[in-house]
């Protein structure tokens, strides 16, 4: 998010010097593009188009590269593509090095840049026309004034992540899975986080040996006493990535044109207005869809149920199994899926009605809507998917729904025991693979700016700018990923980092200018 944020203040040529303060040694790549945090066979499920460019297009500094650089990710010119996907830590070094040349473009440009690296920020204080900024750096404590704050403090893991009343293990730094021992182990989760704990305990404790398009999984011991369980709400995973036009098409019922007007029109009914667009949109891609999942799924409640049926009844890898041939096929003929594309491009329309909503109806999207877009655009990676099934051909790898109400039980050993439809399973170690979670602002990991916040304060919205009340003048703007999805729930990936910069610093040279 801070490439982004500096790569919009320098665009605009904002009249202010800038201080940037990064915990880590290394800067730009953030947690989820880390090496260390991140194994080089853990892919990013956004192919390189579709990411955002900071000073150049990712497919073009990857051109840059020299063969040598290519040869040690095991690519070469001709495996360069904009659709590709690419390893998490390649993304990493390619956010590193396009900071690195944004700073050099920001003092050409005449910016006065101080670069902080190895300080973490401890507490942000308001009072009086400034912000005050402290944070450490080799152990000596440091305060400083500012009249502006930008918080881009991207992704927050809890070290030990709890569920009910069970401990459970943080799926990071990767290291952390590789060290499980082996029995049984549970994975909370089933999207490309859960993807990537599997992966991991599939490398520590076996291989995988490509056959052109089909992957298979030996154990390293022929003892191997490795058993994995995937668990999830539903029981289903992400469908594989699928082939569609980029830039995107227009749709032609769920527009921003016709969510504004629906906007326009007051809260009252507006989600149910705009679920008829979608509706609508989705009849327009593929006219039997809606019919073949039944006159249930035109109802807000109905729509889910009836889109996870498939791969419920199928039942959980033999589902995943089987939609990552039809995507192989499909891909090498280059045909779509249309109600997937109308769904994909609807969600980010979508979106705008969110912070519209009334608290109850944005209740009923969480619960109706929200997990049919989540499992949209979480579309996986082929190769991640083969991993997966090469797995459970293996017979070490199931995923299961957890029963209706199930709660988490820890014994005094340490084991986790969860209720699943399949009845209970106890595992020696279950990981917390089920993403970000959302955070009010009462919870900022500054505490004396989040005193000033209750913890039913309202969601923050765009433009983002925190209300301190009377305490100061200075403007705190806030893209800590926690608490921007609260309510816009689609702000997770790089794909989103560059619209919300522009807002905030759209907001930001506004306010300048008064």
């Amino acid at each position: 998010m801070g490439s982004y944020l500096l790569k919009r203040i320098v665009s605009q040529k904002l009249p202010v010097s800038i201080d940037v303060f990064e915990s880590a040694d290394e800067l730009g790549t953030g947690m989820p593009y880390r090496e260390g945090m991140n194994a080089d066979y853990m892919l990013c499920n956004a192919f390189s188009r579709e990411i955002p460019p900071v000073t150049r297009p990712l497919i073009d500094w990857l051109e840059s590269q020299p063969r040598r650089e290519l040869g040690e990710w095991e690519l070469s010119t001709h495996d360069l593509s904009p659709r590709a996907f690419y390893p998490r830590t390649l993304i990493g070094e390619y956010l590193g090095s396009e900071f690195a040349g944004l700073c050099s473009q920001a003092r050409d440009a005449g910016f006065d840049l101080t670069i902080h690296t190895g300080c973490k920020v401890e507490d942000i204080s308001v009072s009086g026309k400034q912000a005050l900024v402290s944070y450490t750096n080799s152990g000596d404590g440091i305060q400083e004034d500012f009249g502006i704050v930008l918080i881009a403090t991207g992704h927050t893991w809890p070290c030990e992540p709890k569920i009910d009343e069970a401990r459970l293990v943080s799926p990071w730094p990767y290291t952390t899975i590789e060290a499980l021992p082996q029995g049984a182990i549970g994975v909370l989760g089933s999207s490309l986080s859960a993807i990537d704990v599997v992966v991991a305990l599939g490398h520590a404790h076996g291989q995988f040996e490509e056959h052109s398009d089909r992957i298979t999984w030996h154990p390293n011991d022929t003892d191997s006493d490795l058993r994995v369980t995937m668990v999830s709400r539903n029981g289903v995973m992400p469908e594989g990535d699928f082939y569609y036009p980029f830039p995107y098409e227009p749709l032609q019922h769920l527009t921003k044109d016709a969510v504004a007007k629906e906007i326009g029109k007051g809260a009252d009914g507006l989600l149910q207005r705009s679920f008829a667009l979608l509706c609508a949109e989705l009849d327009a891609a593929d006219p039997d869809y809606l019919e073949h999942l039944g006159q249930e799924a035109r109802t807000l409640e109905g729509f889910a149920p009836r889109y996870f049926a498939s791969r419920r009844e199928i039942g959980g890898l033999p589902a995943v199994k089987e939609n990552l041939a039809e995507m192989r096929k499909l891909m090498r003929a280059r045909e779509t899926v249309p109600h997937r594309y109308a769904l994909l491009r609807g969600h980010e329309v979508f979106g705008d009605i969110l912070p519209h909503l009334s608290q109850d109806d944005y209740k009923r999207f969480s619960e109706a809507l929200m997990p049919v877009f989540g499992d949209c655009y979480a579309a996986v990676p082929h190769v991640s998917l083969a991993r997966i099934v090469a797995m459970y051909d293996a017979g070490v790898l199931e995923l299961l729904a957890t029963a209706e109400d199930a709660a988490f039980t820890q014994s005094d050993d340490g084991q986790v025991s969860v209720e699943t439809e399949d009845g209970s399973r106890t595992f020696n170690a279950l990981v917390d693979a089920r993403g970000q979670s959302t955070k009010p602002l009462s919870e900022l990991p500054f505490p004396s700016l989040a005193a000033g916040f209750s913890g039913d304060a309202g969601p923050i919205l765009e433009p983002f700018r925190l209300d301190t009340g009377d305490q100061s003048s200075a403007a705190i703007y806030c893209l800590a990923l926690p608490q921007i999805l609260e309510r816009h729930p689609f702000s997770q990936g790089l794909c989103n980092c560059d619209a919300l910069a522009k807002v905030v610093v759209d907001d930001l040279a506004g306010r300048l200018a008064i």
